[in-house]
């Protein structure tokens, strides 16, 4: 399962692997007519469901007549409660239809048990799902259904309330943007992929987690501060006492450990550099210490690593997983390190190492 929501309300549904829509004790399968026949996506046909971006926005597409039925679910605030939107794009050179086919409380006998007017979709009375336009028809097989010409799309909403426009909610690409203002906060980086998308994915994901010591350890490991007091009000006190223990736990973690090792006196740039980063350009922004925030970058000069910091005053700089002799007190500079020791290199060996060269260290902030 893969989890939409926001900020405001955390994970409020999730979406399988073909598709199907899960809120709390509703779910939302869709089925798409294409030419004369109907295809259930994971049953009839391969469904391809991803995550392009670390915005929380589920992507699952499946083949139509030449082209694709993309299907995309994603959530927007309103107010202390949340909306999923789910919409379905015909991006084929054929017109389709989509069936979105509601299961759940109240729901199970079909369009018998449902109310459907213009705005929308109640079951015992309460308003469950909300649309820009009626459905074409109702089906007792394959539920709401909603003509899509060609390289259009239709929207629905599951809502918790009465009067929501379809219309004026944002779209997946306004909500991926929303998203990218909300990670350019707290400690960034900059990785070789896939690590770096992984690592996005897994800070929004932390901005929606559960409230507890490892997500605690998380925020405050990552910059997230305004979030983390949110969430230290509201833990309970055997989990302020778990988290004062360590920086979470999981990719995050092991990520910020491979960056950064700091101790009273001393900072260690890089402590876990990998193999796979030789010759690889790698930065991070505004990591929290307990001293203040620290930046720095590695860049390449042929088969040298270039490094350029920017930390607080007082503290000893190092970075031994690159050049174990080299140190330095002064809290900003750039220096051009040794070859990187044998024990990064293939097989023990100075062979060369991958990746494109520079020829002077460039400023990373």
């Amino acid at each position: 399962m893969i989890g939409v929501g926001t900020l405001t309300t955390g994970i409020t549904a999730e979406v399988d692997t073909d598709g199907t829509v899960h809120n709390n004790s509703v779910r939302i399968g869709w089925h798409i007519r294409s030419g004369n026949d109907w295809l259930v996506p994971g049953l009839d046909a391969p469904a391809r469901r991803t995550r392009p971006h670390a915005a929380p926005i589920v992507h699952t597409s499946v083949r139509v007549g030449g082209g694709d039925a993309l299907e995309r679910v994603y959530a927007v605030g309103d107010g202390d409660g949340g909306i999923v939107v789910i919409e379905v794009e015909n991006v084929s050179p054929e017109a389709i239809a989509v069936g979105f086919v509601v299961d759940g409380p109240g729901a199970g006998a079909g369009a018998r048990a449902m109310v459907i007017d213009d705005d929308g979709l109640r079951v015992g009375g309460e308003s469950l799902i909300a649309w820009a336009r009626r459905p074409g028809a109702v089906d007792d097989e394959h539920g709401l259904v909603f003509p899509i010409p060609h390289r259009t799309k239709v929207r629905i909403a599951l809502v918790g309330r009465s009067g929501v426009d379809v219309r004026e909610l944002a779209d997946a690409g306004a909500v991926e943007r929303a998203w990218d203002r909300m990670l350019d906060r707290g400690m960034r980086t900059e990785l070789p992929e896939p690590l770096q998308s992984e690592v996005d994915t897994a800070r929004a994901d932390l901005l929606l987690a559960p409230r507890s010591a490892d997500a605690f350890g998380s925020l405050e490991a990552w910059g997230f501060d305004e979030d983390a007091v949110e969430m230290w009000g509201h833990l309970r006190t055997r989990d302020r006492r778990r988290a004062k223990r360590g920086p979470g736990a999981g990719l995050l973690a092991e990520t910020r450990a491979a960056l950064v090792r700091e101790d009273r006196r001393a900072i260690e740039l890089v402590p876990g550099f990998r193999a796979a980063w030789l010759g690889q350009s790698i930065a991070a922004h505004d990591v929290p210490l307990r001293s203040g925030v620290c930046s720095f970058a590695v860049r390449w000069h042929g088969a040298r690593p270039a490094l350029l910091w920017d930390v607080p005053a007082g503290l000893t700089v190092r970075a031994p997983a690159l050049d174990p002799a080299w140190e330095s007190t002064e809290p900003v500079g750039e220096t051009l390190l040794a070859e990187p020791p044998t024990t990064l290199l293939s097989m023990g060996t100075r062979a060369a190492v991958p990746g494109t060269n520079v020829d002077a260290p460039e400023q990373f902030s």
